[in-house]
């Protein structure tokens, strides 16, 4: 029987949440999240972040991003909000693959599906995983928009409304992004039976396909394109924009990686020997 239950994938959701804060792992994460944004906070709280919004520092991120992305993001908004969402970004991948990796590892590893499936089925145990693994990455990227859009208030000279409206969407945007990385995670937290190995798997996929699209650009870039679709990064270009227009098609798309790493998780997740 592989019906879902609401009440019995709700009690593994919170089950899940309360070991993630308390695992060495999630702890792990946590620790360095909170370590690296604080230094990066520290960093942008003297206003380091407004020389971007410059001729000079739109040529900067326009040699770095996209000369569209520059002014997408620095021109009429807050530079402090827009430098954080620029280094959110280009972070997600690490940071996720991390938090996401003991989603089933550990309990194939540990046997504990034993002791689970005689009162919950294998898909209310996967589809449960996935739900806690992205609610704690919402969580984390909820805390720290937060205080990128407090100190975005305080130390720029933006209008308030402005900030606050930016906000909305760099939270949305950075939960969308990370969502097809946390379902990548899903599929390579089956393979595997430690949370370590998952994450050196998800990390590796993730690298080697970027060096082979690197490698393969220089003469072939059609296929590199359609090589870098393999790892969630397509939503990229449109989610660093920050438009609402550019979001709704990244939401579209999300949807179609979630169901595709999901789906091959979940083929070999309900045929695994546990």
């Amino acid at each position: 029987m592989n019906s879902l239950r609401l009440p019995t994938v709700i009690t593994l959701v919170r089950q899940d949440l309360y070991y993630a804060i308390r695992s060495a792992r999630g702890l792990l994460f946590l620790v360095f999240f909170a370590v690296f944004w604080l230094w990066l906070f520290s960093k942008l709280t003297g206003g380091a972040a407004q020389w971007l919004a410059n001729p000079e520092g739109n040529v900067l991120i326009g040699w770095l991003f996209d000369p569209k992305v520059a002014r997408s993001l620095f021109v009429d908004r807050s530079p402090t909000l827009s430098a954080f969402f620029l280094l959110a970004v280009s972070t997600v991948p690490v940071f996720v693959l991390f938090a996401a990796s003991d989603q089933t590892a550990n309990d194939i590893g540990s046997k504990y599906l034993r002791f689970l499936t005689p009162r919950c089925n294998r898909i209310e145990i996967f589809v449960a995983r996935f739900l806690g693994a992205t609610l704690l990455v919402a969580l984390a990227y909820i805390v720290i928009t937060a205080v990128a859009t407090v100190m975005a208030i305080v130390v720029d000279n933006t209008r308030f409304t402005t900030v606050l409206l930016d906000s909305v969407l760099v939270m949305l945007s950075l939960v969308v992004y990370a969502l097809p990385f946390i379902a990548l995670m899903s599929l390579c937290s089956v393979v595997v039976g430690s949370a370590g190995l998952s994450a050196l798997v998800g990390i590796s996929v993730y690298v080697v396909v970027l060096v082979i699209v690197a490698v393969i650009e220089i003469k072939m870039p059609q296929a590199a394109e359609w090589i870098s679709y393999l790892i969630p990064n397509a939503t990229k270009g449109l989610i660093i924009q920050l438009q609402w227009s550019q979001f709704m098609q990244a939401l579209m798309l999300v949807p179609l990686y979630v169901a595709f790493y999901g789906f091959m998780g979940w083929r070999i997740f309900s045929k695994r020997d546990i």
